[in-house]
């Protein structure tokens, strides 16, 4: 969506929550952007951070109400991705109600969009072994081998170290999406 059509949707809303003498207007704007943005600093990784700034962008011009969030949302074409989106737009607004900018919890009356559940593809023990007949060094083999044994995401495969294995124990130390073992 663009601002133009997020300013078009703001209209046919009233002013819900906000008097005159609060922190902010009725719409999402540039600036409680930057304010959420500035406060995402610490703890949050860099993919997070690039995702909160591209989905909170699209957002700007929208409402700070649940039918603004539910607007917003239905203006997605993704399908699965509306989910992450409603996770970005739960933690802008818990942020903006513990920051005083609402008065209530507004997204607690937005219900989070269904997510189809997709089956991941494996692949099945003759592609493995095909995978592993046509690798052309040892290195291959035990990247193919640790990916299928394990079951672990290829970035994880590729940040593990030689000081993550340990050999007595036949264990790996991976430190997972989110930085969790």
């Amino acid at each position: 969506p663009t601002i133009e059509t997020a300013s078009n949707i703001a209209h046919d809303y009233p002013t819900l929550l906000f008097s005159s003498d609060e922190k902010c207007s009725q719409l999402f704007t540039s600036q409680l952007l930057e304010e959420f943005m500035n406060s995402r600093t610490d703890g949050c990784s860099p993919n997070t951070i690039k995702f909160y700034r591209y989905t909170l962008t699209h957002f700007i011009g929208y409402p700070l109400t649940p039918q603004g969030v539910n607007a917003y949302i239905k203006s997605l074409t993704c399908r699965n991705g509306k989910a992450r989106y409603y996770q970005a737009l739960k933690t802008l607004f818990l942020w903006l109600y513990s920051n005083e900018y609402t008065q209530a919890r507004i997204i607690d009356k937005v219900s989070a969009p269904k997510v189809q559940k997709k089956i991941m593809p494996v692949i099945s023990i003759e592609q493995y072994e095909t995978l592993m007949n046509h690798c052309h060094s040892m290195r291959d083999k035990a990247v193919i081998s640790l990916l299928w044994y394990s079951g672990i995401r290829l970035s994880e495969c590729a940040n593990a170290q030689a000081s993550h294995f340990d050999w007595e124990e036949g264990t790996i130390l991976v430190l997972g999406k989110g930085n969790k073992f």
